[in-house]
């Protein structure tokens, strides 16, 4: 139903209210009926005893729905953060092979690093260059080691349910 529809006179409810009473209307009209009464606040002594064989109460209009803002979880995002930077430190660190082999130090990358605040010489750079990369990749190994493990537990519970009905 359109908005202007539910816009009768009290005269024009108690005709429908007095048709409804009598039987004389479908059962499409009368969910009309009840549909126009649940949001009509006029009254009458006939539309109140209509909606009493309805069993209707005034309710409210439809409000629309509010749209929550949602927050971020904040814990997943600095995961994620996390994440994308050690993807980014280990694709560099295959993208440039040759930061691991500057020890001999006839490269011509340059390298900056500092320690407590104070900047290492050429040699040291490279030394702790070589050390964050070396370290690096024993964490990789490390957490491979450790998925490959997981994998055969998993595997080692799969098969002692299989064969233990």
């Amino acid at each position: 139903m359109k908005t202007d529809e539910l816009n009768l006179t009290i005269k024009e409810l108690d005709e429908l209210c007095q048709l409804y009473m009598d039987g004389r209307l479908s059962v499409l009209e009368e969910k009309e009926l009840e549909y126009i009464l649940c949001r009509s606040s006029l009254t009458s002594p006939s539309i109140a005893d209509v909606k009493a064989l309805m069993n209707i109460q005034l309710l409210p209009r439809p409000k629309k729905a509010m749209r929550k803002k949602r927050l971020w979880n904040w814990k997943y995002v600095t995961g994620i953060a996390a994440s994308i930077a050690v993807i980014l430190f280990v694709s560099l660190h295959f993208a440039l092979p040759q930061i691991s082999t500057l020890s001999d130090g006839t490269s011509s990358m340059y390298i900056a690093a500092y320690s407590h605040g104070k900047r290492l010489s050429d040699n040291e750079a490279i030394e702790a260059t070589n050390l964050a990369m070396a370290k690096a990749d024993s964490l990789i190994n490390q957490a491979s080691l450790m998925e490959l493990e997981y994998i055969i537990r998993a595997n080692n519970i799969i098969n002692e349910t299989l064969n233990n009905p």
